[in-house]
């Protein structure tokens, strides 16, 4: 088996690369250092707390609430969720309207296109923001498939997302390459047991990854025609 850069866990001998699964928040969108800022702001505003990167970086590619409770445990911060979505939540939507993708995602996309490759998104987030955004940046079409956290029990960083992903896409886990920014997206990748390339942003970028496929600083700087020839 041609051995691969960063020691992936995975023992599951690879064939052929026919898929390319990519996440939405962080990757395609820098929408984990805008959520960071409100974040650290509600915090600081309605709970006299200064909310760290490290700590908010318990729940980048899942949900607030495994921070909510690490910090209601260790803090006794009583956070009242409804009050918190009311707050935060058209913030977060109208930045989003106006931001741009991140550095060389257009490019990319078409060029696993132009690869015959299938490519879905696995995130953890709604369908509805998803789509609207894919929309809003004239990416929609180019994706084959896409699973959100309606599709599933569980979110990152349990594997549901990639398993289902690659169930109806009707591929095997060797066949198949995911695309990630974040930790909890990297340990789902690893308990589905297929390869994670990551692509870290400015908040994700303080995590401790370990065993990954590859890492670049942008989308840019990967060249898809050199990952399928490592599959083969």
């Amino acid at each position: 088996m041609r051995p691969k850069l960063g020691g992936n866990s995975s023992k599951e001998k690879t064939t052929m690369l026919k898929a390319v699964i990519m996440d939405f928040d962080g990757l395609i969108l820098d929408t984990e250092v805008i959520w960071y800022q409100i974040f650290a702001k509600w915090f600081k505003e309605n709970k006299n707390y200064n909310l760290s990167v490290e700590e908010f970086l318990k729940c980048v590619g899942s949900n607030p609430e495994s921070l909510f409770k690490y910090l209601e445990i260790k803090y006794n911060l009583k956070i009242d969720r409804k009050e918190f979505l009311r707050d935060t939540e058209d913030q977060f939507l109208k930045q989003c309207q106006t931001l741009p993708p991140k550095e060389g995602v257009i490019d990319f996309v078409k060029s696993v296109k132009e690869a015959r490759l299938k490519l879905s998104l696995a995130t953890s987030g709604t369908r509805s923001k998803s789509i609207s955004q894919l929309t809003r940046l004239d990416l929609l079409d180019y994706f084959d498939l896409i699973i959100t956290g309606e599709d599933v029990k569980r979110i990152k960083p349990f594997p549901d997302l990639f398993l289902e992903t690659i169930k109806r896409l009707g591929i095997i886990k060797s066949e198949t390459i995911i695309f990630e920014d974040s930790l909890n997206g990297l340990i789902a990748g690893q308990k589905a047991g297929i390869n994670v390339f990551l692509i870290p942003n400015e908040v994700t970028k303080h995590s401790n990854f370990e065993n990954y496929f590859d890492k670049k600083e942008s989308l840019k700087q990967v060249d898809i025609r050199k990952i399928i020839s490592r599959y083969n």
